[in-house]
């Protein structure tokens, strides 16, 4: 809009300065001048709307998880068949969370197939990550990166080296997210 803008002004002061250079004089009325002046300057005085933004969330946090794990692929098998679906479920895990839920007396219990569900591997995993209790003073990032470490290292993957590149994979990923709300 405002090399638009610009270019009016441009093609305005050349035919002024042309017209002035050749003798030619403007015929249009003052008011009509006024009138194209006034819109120059309103348009150059408005500014567009600014975009608003939101902030990250659990929701985005889990598919930086998904994206980093799996690509979004619900099927996929690696660790040579260990882990399976989207957020790469081990059978390891699924007893855990299994244990966790019998500690808390809950009746729910997952199986294995239960990794290629991506609703029920998204249930397990936030089962786990509501395990973390170190994390009463710190923000939500500092929360995800200790629940992501721990996801990739076990217990006390938050404390190992070998899980800082997974975190900065995941990191990346969330700060990816486009967090621009769209025009209501």
């Amino acid at each position: 809009m405002k090399i638009k803008i610009l270019n009016i002004l441009l093609s305005l002061n050349l035919i002024f300065g042309l017209s002035l250079i050749f003798g030619y004089q403007d015929h249009t009325p003052v008011p009509k001048q006024k009138e194209i002046i006034q819109v120059v300057i309103d348009s150059l005085e408005s500014t567009p709307p600014q975009p608003q933004f939101r902030e990250l969330n659990w929701d985005d946090f889990i598919e930086s998880m998904i994206w980093v794990e799996s690509r979004g692929n619900d099927s996929i098998i690696g660790d040579n068949g260990k882990a399976v679906g989207c957020l790469q479920i081990h059978p390891i895990m699924v007893r855990e969370v299994n244990r966790v839920l019998r500690k808390n007396k809950a009746n729910n219990r997952y199986k294995l197939e239960d990794r290629y569900n991506r609703k029920k591997s998204i249930e397990m995993f936030e089962i786990m990550a509501e395990q973390t209790e170190c994390c009463g003073d710190l923000s939500f990032f500092e929360f995800c990166e200790v629940v992501a470490r721990k996801w990739n290292g076990g217990g006390r993957g938050h404390k190992k080296k070998s899980t800082l590149n997974y975190w900065r994979r995941v990191e990346n990923k969330l700060c990816s997210i486009d967090l621009e709300l769209s025009n209501i």
